[in-house]
């Protein structure tokens, strides 16, 4: 659960991501990163469609697991991160071909020419970023007429400041009480799951859905869809923790075309 915070910079973000760096990679290299690799990693996939030859540039990429998935599937990827020891972590872990880059996605208009992406995504990392609508603003420049832009987010709706499960008297989750849902600002998130190899604290940036929307639109993107994944029936057979992911939803995709 997110809890309100008042520091939120680019340095401090780095700093955050480089220490988060080994246990994050390690869980997506382990399975143990189920939400990405059960839930909304395949689920953001499937609507990228086919990228066979397209020129894609992934946002916050981290340690290069979406960057590795479209690549793949036979797409030409750049992956950018602010955080070099995540860069170091996306090499090590490989992906032919992709052009890892350490980078804070504001700067992509000055460092790409205009017009030189088919696509642009952001998996789960655009709320990490200190200034999302100026790297929407320029996501839409260095896409082509016609290109997308495929950003996959936690749900605002629920990932609120203050969240709780109500239970029954076995402990089965019944319904989510969310609150704080209007605040706009910074947050922080501890990482305190056993299934990381250590824990650690990052800050994003929690908004209203409505500004999500809104920042797409001035940033020039039509929207051309607002999808709210759930994880697939065999996905929970093999991870039952994603179970209540079924019941509310986690993550939203908004679908941007310029």
């Amino acid at each position: 659960m997110p809890e309100r915070t008042d520091r939120f910079d680019a340095e401090l973000a780095r700093e955050q991501w480089d220490r988060a760096a080994e246990a994050y990679a390690h869980a997506q290299r382990t399975g143990e990163d189920y939400y990405r690799s059960e839930f909304f990693g395949p689920a953001h996939l499937a609507l990228c469609g086919g990228v066979d030859g397209l020129r894609v540039l992934d946002l916050g990429c981290g340690s290069g697991y979406f960057s590795r998935q479209l690549a793949g599937r036979g797409a030409s990827v750049v992956g950018v991160d602010l955080s070099p020891e995540m860069i170091a972590r996306a090499k090590e872990e490989g992906g032919e071909g992709i052009d890892f880059r350490v980078m804070d996605a504001v700067e992509i208009g000055s460092v790409f020419p205009a017009a030189s992406f088919d696509l642009v995504t952001a998996c789960v990392s655009l709320q990490d970023m200190t200034e999302p609508e100026r790297v929407l603003r320029a996501a839409h420049g260095v896409l082509r007429p016609g290109g997308r832009a495929l950003v996959c987010l936690p749900h605002p709706c629920t990932d609120t400041p203050h969240r709780q499960w109500h239970r029954d008297e076995r402990g089965n989750k019944l319904s989510l009480g969310i609150s704080d849902y209007f605040y706009r600002g910074p947050v922080t998130y501890r990482w305190t799951n056993p299934r990381y190899l250590y824990s650690w604290t990052t800050t994003g940036l929690h908004v209203p859905l409505a500004d999500w929307v809104r920042w797409l639109l001035e940033a020039g993107f039509t929207i051309e869809g607002l999808h709210e994944p759930r994880p697939t029936e065999e996905a929970v057979a093999r991870r039952p923790e994603l179970e209540d992911a079924r019941m509310v939803p986690y993550f939203v995709i908004l679908d941007g075309r310029k």
